[in-house]
């Protein structure tokens, strides 16, 4: 038996005895015994008659029982030898094996022994293998190599070098010798490892009590003073620069020298020194010694004289201190740092002269000048300034107050404003900002005290927004319409559409009162459409324009005036959607574009460009305007040139409404009344992923390759080439030259991932061919110039494959992105040039690339050349190819049938999947072919646990829970074979120093513990003496879940580097280096938990689990099995830390394994959540003090700041009273108005210089003169008001008459003209109804009654009002038919209010 027949049969093997018997055989017979075990088992056994049942089957063989099982034996004379008896006397020796041979037999020895039977020990140190002096010993069938000191390896072949270790210190040059080194020492350096430094200076070279300096390799001198050369040999000569001056004599000495000035005249270190006369210093008051020959003179300081300076000139003997002024000499030194204008210390060179100290109001060098305080302007607001006498007097404007009129009177204070209404202060006046009241109530007037009740009937239409209003003690209303109407009521409808391109001509009218009223050129108008490009309007002629268009989607504007261009575009905002949208575009010191969109900022996008200032702000061309296009050859200056297809209305030119009523709307114009508007792609026309644009009439379909047709339900028919492996092409020829720039692309569809594809010849020269290979797209001229598409295309999907070949460079297109290949030689495809597709006619040409092409081909265009494999209908042929012969095409993408060779195993159902198939597999089996089992698939793990797949089995998983005494052992089994060279840990602690996993093995050993809370990883295994070890630089300790993985860099090495992943997402190469982990097979005890309390989730070695659930019967051979007693508890649980909810203030409870977190409600902080945070911790108040709250804050803000932070100046300018063309100054809280030269007073309402009464100011119409501050001023009679009283006040404006009734104005009041029907005051009165005159008897006594105490009170009324007029010298005028009439009122150092009584609502 055997392969080559070379071993005896074994009958056990091949028959074999019931398991609970043990099999007895001779090799080479086919005899054998069944014999029963020892035992009660075995004696139960041998009571049976096991003949019985015809165990042996082999019909040469007969069963004979006995007392111990039972034999089968050959019947009494038959040969039961299995074949050849020459080796059953086993005449091979050494376990050498038998074969049978002619003539005998023959011995096939084991490695280490020969001769005819195996006999012979073969010496294998005969040839010596072993190397450099080694000692060879032999054994059986192998040697082992003893190697001398300085060698290793298995045959001593390797020389140790003793310099790996870099012994050689200091640069030292390390030469490797047997068994030992020598090191070659730098200059300076000596010893056996150039490790000890030659001292230079042991010598003392240096003389003259220098230093010596030790260096490498040399020494220097630190010379004593006085010395100098290499060794401080030379003494220095210190006269040598000659120092002694004036003709002294020098004498060196050590370091030093001595000038001797005997007889010079001079003295000093160097004889420089002249002896002077000045030396005691005869000068007064700082004056300057001059030398003479034998005598001195003094040079004085101005303001003071003598031979020595010692008389001080008195400078104020004079008085020339004007106004009171006390005159300070500047040479009293007790006037420095105590008098105001003198320094803070006395000089001599500034003692002459004097200076005033002046009284209050005076300035000036003698203080002769005063001081004019109104110069610096502090009166504020417009108030007059009066100088005085060290002092000023401002007069202030009405509204304001202070000694600088910088205190704006609140109006406010009172509390002016009724229900529930803001009060905003003015100027000498207030503002009520009505809120709306309960019930729907809306409050106007003056104070908001007047319920408005203008819109509880309105007329107005199309759900218009009706406002209230009410003037003049009359209430009435407004309508705001919405976007599609107009007139005063919005019952007239602005919206038109054009159906088709055209446009619309508008003539304007010259003298328009509208465009006489406006300052500038504009055009406003709301769209909708959904063609990107068209014409929205365009005004004016070919030389002088204003449009305004839709470009590519996006506003484009632009402005043609005096030659000059000035284009506007609003970038990036799309406005082609179907949407309704306002634009406008206007023209005056700037040329703007508006577009009210909620993407920017305000809702409001605007683009403008400043425009020179022209004659005409609206030119005389801009009176022709065109809607929804223009004709030649003005369309020719926009950039779309074509007509508005969409809906407009509520069109304004110049601020004035174009009505669709005053448009030549119907036929034969192509604007319509009206917005039809159909949503074309709604119902998703396109098929096969087209994509539908909207065109407004119409609509129209973008295909995607290869489909094609209005609707893309055309697909381009495929071609299958190769289909069962057979052999097909297609060749072409060009009827027409394409040149060397063209463009090719086509669907490809393939799992062979060799052959040719395309190939393309000129006839002159080398072909351009595309071809597979390895998976890749190859283009290629030459065997040197190619060129690879990106990626592997033959993954069974179809790709589209588009290439562009442009003067040489070849680029592919991928996302819509042009990716450059390469460069390859121009090929030009002339007329006639042939194209084989898929392969060649010629096979051998074919096989040069790959072989034939098996796939699908399909929508292949070259430039814009269609190439047909097939007839198509009603075109066979397309002019620009003429195909010229195929091969085995076959129509449409078809796969082989490859599940014609049922592959799937197990009963999995095979599915053809295009030139592929796919197993179906049940439950219990997965893989390719169904080969695998799955294990997990029927659940065989307990409750709690999770199963894992793996080789050849599953394992069952669990966290575990340890304390500090759980620790348990894993030991392998016997079966396991693969290498061992990786570890996977997964934990949750908070122990600072514990053991996850331990294993010692002799001198090998693994350790993963936690030290000092940080991960502690320590590998030594092989034949490395460093091993490798890993401490992580953070702590590890937090409760949370860790994770380390370590694996060897080389797993097949002796030795390697290790890999380290840490939390997955570290990776560390340890250093140093160790063996694998395969010393744990030798029955080595893995430790897990040793002294550790927390969790472990999955420990893996060598890919292998180490498990905690209790021990299965795993099926797979390779396991870590659990040794030793002790139970797990599975699952990973801490204490219940936030079962006494510790955090407060709403925080949430995060349990951190046996530790908690709070989760704080917004406001909150602290480990607990109990401090509320202070949110006015960072100031954010800029103008206002902070009230903190919880997790938010509120800003006091300071007069004339508001927002949130109160940050943001509150323009007072917004509504600011500046007359005249004053400019408006913003202040805090406040304004000043900037006058014109010609004008004065708080808001520049006063002519400057001022007007006098009687002299160049009159007042008209019996009105008053009277002279204030600012001027000449007009007090009015009832009834007149302006600045000269010259304007009657009419008060039928508006009409108080009701019901029809016709007012006529009068002095100071009105008269109302009922009808027949009404009669009062304000024809308010229906004289229809009972008692409309005198309702009741009383009213006839009480009418007369009531009349004379009117007249009473009104002679009264009338006294008061004078003598108030009289005391408040007031100006202006004021009527009860109007509200307020603001004037100055105002006194010289008081403002008076407006009484109450005279406000009115």
């Amino acid at each position: 038996m055997g392969m080559n027949c070379e071993l005896l049969y074994d009958a056990c093997t091949e028959r074999g005895c019931p398991a609970h018997m043990t099999c007895s055989r001779t090799p080479g017979l086919l005899e054998y015994d069944c014999v029963c075990p020892a035992g009660p088992a075995g004696a139960a056994c041998g009571s049976v008659d096991e003949c019985k049942s015809s165990p042996c089957p082999d019909p040469r063989l007969e069963c004979v029982d006995s007392p111990a099982g039972y034999s089968c034996r050959c019947p009494a004379g038959e040969g039961c030898r299995a074949g050849s008896s020459v080796c059953s006397s086993q005449p091979c020796l050494n376990n050498g094996t038998c074969v049978a041979a002619p003539g005998g037999f023959r011995c096939l020895c084991p490695p280490g022994f020969g001769g005819a039977t195996c006999g012979d020990d073969i010496d294998e140190c005969a040839s010596g293998p072993c190397r450099n002096g080694a000692i060879c010993r032999d054994s059986a069938g192998e040697y082992s190599c003893f190697c001398v000191p300085g060698f290793q390896g298995s045959h001593c072949e390797i020389d140790i070098d003793e310099c790996a270790s870099r012994p050689c210190r200091n640069h030292g040059t390390c030469l490797n010798h047997m068994d030992r080194y020598e090191c070659q020492c730098a200059p300076g350096y000596a010893g056996v490892n150039c490790d000890t430094e030659i001292d230079e200076c042991a010598s003392d070279p240096c003389q003259n009590g220098a230093l010596c300096n030790d260096h490498v390799g040399f020494y220097t001198c630190t010379c004593a003073p006085g010395y100098e050369g290499a060794q401080c040999e030379v003494d220095i000569n210190e006269c040598e620069s000659q120092p002694c001056q004036s003709n002294g004599t020098c004498h060196d000495l050590i370091d030093s020298y001595h000038c001797d000035c005997s007889d010079t005249g001079f003295e000093g270190t160097h004889c420089e020194l002249d002896i002077l006369e000045c030396a005691s210093d005869p000068c007064h008051n700082s004056a300057t010694c001059l030398e003479g020959i034998k005598g001195y003179s003094c040079a004085c300081w101005p303001g003071y004289t003598g031979q020595h300076c010692e008389e001080d000139v008195d400078e104020c003997v004079t008085g020339p201190c004007h106004n009171g002024g006390l005159c300070l000499q500047r040479s009293n030194p007790a006037h420095y740092g105590t008098q105001p204008h003198f320094p803070s210390s006395f000089s001599y060179s500034q003692a002459a002269g004097f200076l005033c100290q002046c009284q209050p109001g005076f300035t000036g060098d003698t203080c002769f000048t005063n001081i004019d305080e109104c110069e610096s302007q502090p009166c504020q607001n417009g108030g007059l300034c009066q100088d005085l006498v060290n002092g000023f007097l401002c007069q202030c404007p009405a509204g304001y107050a202070g000694v600088e009129c910088a205190v704006n009177i609140n109006e406010c204070e009172e509390g002016p404003c009724k229900n529930g209404a803001v009060c905003e202060d003015g100027i000498a006046d207030y503002s009520c900002h009505c809120a709306p009241g309960q019930d729907g109530i809306t409050w106007g007037g003056k104070n908001c005290s007047v319920q408005l009740t203008g819109c509880q009937t309105h007329d107005c239409q199309n759900e218009a927004l009706c406002i209230p209003t009410y003037r003049a003690e009359s209430h009435g209303h407004l309508c705001q319409c919405q976007p599609g109407f107009y007139d005063a009521t919005c019952s007239t409808p602005t919206t038109f559409s054009f159906a088709s391109r055209g446009y619309l001509l508008i003539e304007l009218p010259e003298d328009s009162e509208s465009r006489r009223g406006t300052a500038a050129a504009s055009v406003s108008l709301r769209f909708r459409t959904t063609l990107p490009s068209a014409v929205l309007f365009y005004r004016g002629r070919e030389a002088e324009y204003l449009f305004l268009e839709l470009l590519d989607g996006v506003l484009h504007a632009e402005l043609k005036r005096e030659g000059v261009g000035y284009p506007l575009l609003l970038k990036g905002l799309r406005v082609d959607d179907g949407q309704w949208h306002k634009v406008e575009v206007a023209v005056h010191s700037t040329v703007q574009l508006k577009l009210w969109h909620g993407s920017c900022e305000g809702g409001l996008c605007l683009q403008s460009s400043p425009v020179p200032p022209s004659t005409a702000v609206i030119p005389q061309a801009f009176l022709t305007l065109y809607i929804g296009g223009a004709e030649d050859p003005m369309a020719n200056n926009t950039g779309s040139q074509q007509g508005f297809v969409g809906c407009l209305e509520d069109l304004q030119v110049d601020a004035a409404a174009v009505l669709p009523a005053d448009l030549p709307l119907g036929e034969p114009s192509p604007a319509r009344p009206g917005c039809e508007r159909t949503e074309w792609c709604l119902s998703q026309p396109c098929f096969h992923g087209g994509r539908c644009v909207d065109l407004w009439a119409t609509f129209r379909c973008d295909c995607a390759r290869p489909y094609g047709g209005p609707a893309c339900s055309y697909e381009r028919p495929a071609a299958t080439f190769g289909l069962e492996n057979s052999t097909s092409f297609a060749s072409f020829t060009l009827s027409d030259s394409l040149g060397a720039d063209f463009n090719l692309s086509f669907f490809l569809r393939s799992r062979k991932p060799d052959g040719l594809l395309l190939q393309a010849c000129n006839g002159t020269g080398p072909c351009l061919t595309l071809y597979l290979r390895d998976g890749q797209l190859s283009i290629e001229t030459s065997p040197t110039d190619t060129v690879t598409f990106p990626g592997n295309v033959v993954d069974g999907r179809r790709r589209l494959i588009a290439l562009s070949f442009q003067g040489g460079s070849v680029g592919a297109l991928q996302s819509d992105t042009l990716l450059e290949l390469g460069q390859l030689p121009a090929q030009a495809l002339g007329a006639g040039s042939e194209l084989f597709i898929g392969g060649h006619p010629n096979p051998d040409s074919a096989e040069l690339w790959g072989g034939y092409f098996k796939g699908c081909l399909q929508d292949i265009q070259l430039n814009s050349h269609q190439i047909e494999f097939f007839q198509v209908e009603n075109n066979s042929v397309p002019q620009e190819l003429n195909r010229t012969q195929t091969g085995n095409l076959v129509n449409g993408c078809i796969s082989d049938d490859t599940c014609q060779s049922e592959p799937c195993q197990n009963g999995g159902r095979c599915i053809v999947t295009w030139n592929d198939f796919h197993c179906s597999c049940p439950a219990n089996f997965t893989g390719k072919f169904c080969e695998e089992k799955v294990w997990c698939e029927s659940d065989p793990c307990p409750e709690g646990t999770t199963c894992t797949d793996v080789v050849a089995g599953y394992v069952c998983l669990a966290n575990a829970t340890f304390n500090s005494y759980a620790a348990i052992e894993f030991t392998t089994n016997t079966s396991v074979t693969r290498t061992l060279s990786s570890l996977h840990v997964e934990f949750r602690t908070r122990d600072e120093d514990a053991v996850l996993l331990r294993a010692v093995e002799e001198v090998d050993s693994l350790q993963v513990a936690i030290r000092n809370s940080s991960l502690l990883v320590d590998i030594r295994s092989g034949n490395s003496i460093e091993g490798v070890s890993f401490v992580s630089p953070q702590a590890v300790t937090d409760g949370a879940w860790h994770s380390v993985s370590v694996s060897m860099e080389e797993p097949a090495a002796l030795s390697s580097r290790w890999l380290l992943r840490w939390d997955g997402s570290v990776n560390v190469t340890l250093p140093g280096s160790a063996g694998n982990l395969d010393f744990l097979k030798n029955n080595a005890s893995v430790v897990l938990a040793e002294n550790f309390t927390g969790c472990l989730g999955r420990v893996q070695i060598g890919g292998l689990f180490l498990p905690f659930p209790p021990q299965q019967p795993y099926p797979q051979a390779e396991q870590f099995l659990r040794a030793g007693p002790g139970s797990v508890r599975l699952g990973c649980s801490g204490a219940d830390v936030c079962a006494s909810g510790p955090c407060l203030n709403g925080g949430t409870c995060q349990d951190l394994f046996d530790a908690f977190g709070c989760g704080c409600s917004a406001g909150w902080a602290g480990p607990r959540c109990e401090a509320n945070v202070d949110d006015c911790q960072p100031s954010p108040c800029v103008h206002g003090d902070c009230v903190d709250a919880v997790a938010d804050f509120q800003c006091e803000c300071f007069r004339g700041f508001i927002g949130k932070r109160c940050d943001i100046n509150v323009d007072d300018c917004v509504r600011h009273q500046c007359l005249n063309g004053a400019t408006c100054v913003d202040g805090v809280y406040g304004y000043s108005c900037r006058c014109p030269p010609q004008y004065s007073g708080p808001r520049c309402e006063w002519p400057f210089p001022p007007q006098q009464c009687g002299k160049n100011f009159t007042c008209l119409n019996g009105g008053r003169c009277i002279t204030e501050s600012w001027g000449a001023n007009c007090s009015c009679r009832p009834g007149f008001t302006g600045r000269n009283c010259q304007i009657n006040i009419n008060e039928c404006d508006p009409n108080p008459c009701q019901n029809g009734g016709t007012c006529q104005d009068s002095e100071n009041r009105y008269e109302c003209v009922c009808s027949a029907s009404f009669t009062g005051e304000r024809c308010d009165i229906n004289k229809g109804t009972p008692g409309a005159l005198f309702p009741s008897p009383l009213i006839e006594v009480a009418v007369p009654v009531a009349c004379g105490s009117v007249l009473l009170l009104s002679i009264a009324l009338i006294f008061m009002v004078l003598t108030a007029r009289k005391r408040r010298q007031s100006e202006g005028t004021y009527s009860p038919s109007q509200q307020e009439v603001a004037g100055a009122r105002l006194e010289m150092d008081s403002v008076l209010k407006v009484p109450p009584e005279e406000r009115l609502i």
